[in-house]
């Protein structure tokens, strides 16, 4: 990254580790590289994190030396304006979001599952919940309703979404299928992990895009 000119804001995250070696270094940031065993680490946690600084014009800076542990800097570009409130009593746009579906959400980040079904739930939906895409199996094959959307993360332990989907769909057909991770949908169409066209949602997200995504894919409008 090509720091722009100007203040920012720095947060540093230093460990005591084995250190990340010279040649592995510049390949940290990279979607889908890890250093763990296969199935232990799906390698877009670091990549992830260059995503959401890049995005918000920030850079990070990396130092590490083997066996004694690594540095790493996060500057993010100092807003030079307050942010600014609500009119109150003024409609907020996503009053408007709201719906009655059921709505099976999967994902193993706690946070991130507890967030989006929180938010899911105060906008009227039925929300059935899985940490695991065979909790999610389970959960499908046990319920007698119709499952309307089905949100689930794309890289996850033992089963990814794809597969998840697959197995799913024999099952439920007529259920329509939004999926989100934490990497951009460019690399993940890249990798060949979902076909083009995959309705698509990129982590994290703010409550309010999590309503209107979730929206529109159920109107047919994304």
């Amino acid at each position: 990254m090509e720091p722009k000119p100007g203040p920012y804001v720095m947060l540093a995250v230093t460990d005591s580790g084995t250190g990340i070696e010279k040649d592995v270094q510049n390949k940290i940031f990279d979607p889908f590289f890890t250093t763990k065993q296969k199935g232990k680490g799906a390698g877009l946690g670091l990549s992830t994190v260059y995503g959401i600084v890049k995005q918000n014009g920030g850079f990070i800076w990396v130092y590490s030396e083997p066996g004694q542990g690594t540095t790493f800097k996060i500057y993010f570009p100092r807003a030079e304006k307050e942010v600014e409130k609500s009119v109150p009593g003024e409609k907020e746009p996503s009053d408007e979001l709201v719906g009655s579906e059921t709505i099976l959400f999967v994902d193993d980040d706690d946070m991130v599952r507890n967030i989006g079904v929180k938010t899911l739930q105060m906008r009227g939906y039925k929300v059935l919940e899985a940490r695991s895409p065979k909790e999610a199996l389970d959960i499908s094959a046990r319920y007698q309703g119709p499952i309307h959307l089905l949100l689930t993360d794309v890289v996850m332990p033992e089963m990814d979404g794809a597969k998840l989907v697959t197995r799913l769909e024999t099952q439920r057909p007529e259920m329509i299928v939004l999926y989100m991770s934490g990497y951009t949908d460019n690399a993940i169409l890249h990798r060949g992990v979902l076909p083009r066209g995959t309705k698509f949602l990129q982590k994290p997200f703010a409550p309010e895009s999590l309503a209107r995504k979730v929206r529109d894919v159920l109107d047919g409008s994304a």
